[in-house]
């Protein structure tokens, strides 16, 4: 499950992340960028609570990993930490679930 859930979260980082200088091919990819995205996020819905801690696993690792790298993109690392909460909301604060005590 480590490895699917790795791939998941830096190919969420990528396309969110990504630069684009072709400025004609911008709007094209900008469509398959936000259509890939909107695919993964509704399969992610469906994740059970074990998939989920698996995702906040991998983005914890992922975030490490730039953070080591002798040139770190800080953009990268700015969306490691909140993967869970951009990609399923609100019961995620950052990549660790939030609890409603209420």
């Amino acid at each position: 499950m480590n490895s699917v859930a790795d791939a998941l979260v830096y190919a969420v980082a990528y396309i969110n992340c990504q630069e684009i200088e072709d400025e004609e091919s911008l709007d094209d990819s900008e469509d398959a960028n936000e259509a890939a995205m909107s695919h993964i996020m509704a399969y992610l819905l469906h994740a059970t609570p074990e998939e989920e801690e698996a995702l906040a696993a991998a983005a914890k690792r992922a975030l490490i990993e730039e953070q080591s790298l002798s040139y770190p993109q800080q953009e990268m690392i700015d969306f490691f930490k909140s993967w869970m909460e951009y990609v399923l909301g609100g019961d995620w604060d950052g990549n660790e679930r939030a609890w409603d005590d209420a």
